[in-house]
């Protein structure tokens, strides 16, 4: 029996959190929070202000998701109270026999979506060239659930990618996307990991079939992070089952991993065909542009109403900093407005400056060579590095964006005029005439004088 005290409940939470989080993380965002009650199923947690608040749920809902299933609380809900303002009461799941506001706030036995996971929907995901076949095929689970079967067959359809990078979106995306089609759906959400803890309890009780049964009753499986798979044997072998069962009864299975499934290391060969049987799709690193849409949209979250606009040079100098992961994308936007609140200032390109020092311990402001310049500009152009600096084109494409590398690095680095010229192959007059004309044109269009000093000032 789960206990009732809200201390007891939090220190089970913290001590997993402490397991995946780095101490310094740990110590700033967690130790400063403190239970305040539970009640109908929720765990009222005090946080010491809103911009912690926001960290939390923007920036932790995998690693609470985790804790809370490692602890035994999978059904326990979350909510976080900045000391000295009422929180919001979670909207709860119609009962059984109710006409419910939304489809997708019913919760039918053995589904469960974290609390902290409500942003992971599929509108709300940004699709950029790398993620487009993923999210298509996403999509096309939703609506072709339950049709007449296809020649493209998309079960399991198994989505792989580096860490942070939005599998686990578009996975729980998929779950709510079917639930709001169909509300009577069994759809379960689960980690290897955590299964492989369900499991060993079971072992240890010395019964697993009941827990095999309970995951091959559901019409939809959603197993992320199977490239842990490989060192779990006997988690292998109850997978493989309930995979089987589910795809010989026509369930539609979707898979995570960070490797493609022939890339697996451990796994059995029978396990990898299973997971190669539908489509396989990738998610790579977002482009520049793509960056820029996601930080526009992630500032439409009801979480950042109140934050104060932020300048398009910041959105820029984040853009060109948080290459990584879209993890990094948003944590880096959240730590932003977090040290603009902390100050008491609106989010300025020097707090973002900062920001990213603070973080990475590496001086944004200093000397800045001509080439970074040079593939930050193709970056925000959408070029390719070589075609910028050797492709001889008169096109605009190619045109702008070389006179525009040109201008900023006489700008930002004091380039000499002849080792810029070198660097495109040029003579130095023509580096001359391109710097004019990229000052003229900044005279008379607005939109690219906006353009050119937001790049300015994200690479300076």
């Amino acid at each position: 029996m789960r206990s009732a005290d809200p201390a007891a409940l939090w220190d089970t939470i913290r001590l997993g959190l402490s397991k995946q989080l780095p101490e310094a993380s740990f110590k700033e965002w967690i130790a400063p929070c403190a239970p305040l009650k539970v009640e109908d199923g929720t765990l009222w947690i005090q946080v010491p202000s809103a911009a912690a608040k926001l960290w939390i749920e923007q920036q932790l809902p995998e690693e609470f998701n985790d804790a809370l299933a490692q602890g035994g609380l999978a059904d326990l809900q979350l909510v976080f109270q900045v000391t000295g303002i009422p929180a919001v009461e979670p909207k709860a799941a119609p009962r059984k026999g109710e006409s419910g506001g939304h489809a997708a706030l019913v919760e039918p036995p053995n589904t469960s979506f974290p609390y902290l996971f409500n942003r992971y929907t599929l509108d709300r995901f940004v699709v950029g060239p790398g993620s487009q076949l993923a999210f298509a095929a996403a999509k096309a689970v939703v609506d072709s659930y339950g049709k007449a079967a296809t020649p493209l067959s998309m079960n399991p359809l198994f989505i792989y990618g580096g860490a942070g990078l939005g599998k686990t979106h578009l996975m729980v995306g998929i779950g709510k996307g079917l639930l709001a089609r169909n509300p009577k759906l069994r759809v379960a959400y689960l980690k290897v990991d955590n299964f492989f803890n369900e499991l060993t309890v079971a072992i240890k009780a010395k019964n697993t079939e009941p827990m095999r049964k309970k995951y091959q009753q559901n019409d939809v499986l959603l197993l992320d992070d199977v490239q842990t798979l490989g060192k779990m044997e006997r988690t292998q072998e109850e997978i493989f089952y309930i995979l089987e069962y589910l795809l010989q009864h026509g369930k539609q299975i979707v898979l995570t991993s960070d490797k493609p499934p022939q890339r697996l290391e451990g796994c059995h060969e029978r396990l990898i065909t299973r997971f190669k049987w539908g489509l396989t799709a990738d998610i790579q690193p977002p482009d520049f542009e793509t960056r820029i849409a996601i930080l526009k949209k992630k500032l439409e979250d009801a979480d950042f109403t109140n934050v104060p606009p932020i300048p398009e040079d910041v959105l820029t100098f984040i853009a060109h900093k948080a290459k990584g992961s879209v993890r990094d994308l948003e944590g880096f936007l959240t730590r932003v407005i977090f040290q603009a609140s902390l100050i008491g200032i609106p989010p300025t390109l020097e707090v973002a400056h900062a920001a990213f020092q603070g973080q990475s311990g590496e001086e944004p402001t200093a000397a800045v060579p001509p080439e970074r310049i040079y593939r930050m500009t193709a970056e925000t152009f959408n070029l390719s590095f070589q075609d910028l600096m050797k492709k001889r084109s008169r096109q605009q494409a190619v045109l702008v964006p070389r006179q525009v590398a040109m201008y900023l690095a006489r700008e930002i680095a004091s380039a000499p005029f002849t080792d810029i010229g070198r660097s495109f192959s040029m003579h130095h007059s023509t580096v001359m005439n391109a710097i004019d004309s990229v000052r003229e044109r900044m005279k008379r269009d607005s939109e690219f004088h906006r353009m050119v000093q937001a790049l300015l000032n994200s690479i300076h």
